[in-house]
């Protein structure tokens, strides 16, 4: 296994066996959702997933603009600018998470601005994870990813992130 994925089990061994089994449920539909919610213009896009309390449900929304009162808009969007949004949606839930790509800050202008400057927007090469637990627990977690070049451009985990969390859930 690789360095990142024993970084990713020894956060994931830190916490307590409660908050370790929700961080796992909610990473496990992390990789099931984000590589279908990615597109090469707008990269991963902005997920909330959440545990709710009191029953096993996992939510995933795509963000409808709940982060736009939280969000610095003159200046590039980073994970400083979404601990707000994230601490209001965790008070409803028993644990939340954002789902967003490492390359976010140079889409907050869209694909013109770049281009004027001469440069090309990025895209993502990771994705990463805010997650908020009720229990006082915040982690981040990123995430490396690939793109297959077949006929259609697929991103793609480069660790077995499942195989990571399977690890994890046996601890």
């Amino acid at each position: 296994m690789a360095a990142r994925g024993e970084a990713i089990l020894a956060e994931l061994s830190s916490l307590p066996a409660h908050v370790r089994a929700d961080y796992i449920r909610i990473l496990e539909t992390v990789v099931r959702v984000a590589p279908r919610a990615w597109t090469r213009r707008r990269g991963v896009r902005l997920q909330w997933i959440t545990l709710q309390d009191g029953g096993d449900d996992v939510v995933v929304q795509v963000d409808s603009g709940e982060l736009s009162k939280h969000v610095d808009w003159d200046g590039p969007r980073s994970t400083r600018s979404f601990a707000g949004a994230l601490r209001e949606k965790r008070g409803t839930n028993q644990c939340a998470a954002l789902v967003h790509g490492n390359a976010i800050d140079s889409r907050t202008w869209g694909w013109v601005l770049p281009l004027l400057l001469g440069q090309l927007p990025r895209l993502d090469t990771a994705v990463m994870v805010d997650i908020e637990h009720r229990a006082g627990a915040r982690s981040t977690f990123s995430f490396p990813v690939k793109y297959r070049r077949l006929l259609v451009r697929r991103l793609r985990f480069e660790e077995d992130v499942r195989a990571i969390l399977r690890r994890a859930r046996a601890m």
